[in-house]
């Protein structure tokens, strides 16, 4: 019983993490960087998306490694 409540932790909290990623990458947020700017060369835009999906993949890793 315990590992089936572990089990619906995890799905609960990756899916939080997957419904943060689509929170970050509708187009009105979106918008927002989309700028001539540049960030060490890079367009703004691109800087944020792959923030967004460094920060992603760091949560997602945290979250499955305290599982273990």
């Amino acid at each position: 019983m315990a590992e089936s409540r572990d089990n619906g932790q995890l799905a609960g909290r990756l899916a939080a993490v997957a419904a943060l990623g689509f929170l970050l990458a509708i187009p009105p947020l979106l918008t927002q960087f989309d700028r001539r700017d540049r960030i060490f060369g890079l367009p703004v835009l691109y800087v944020y998306l792959y923030l967004v999906w460094a920060v992603l993949i760091g949560l997602i890793a945290v979250i499955v490694s305290r599982s273990r």
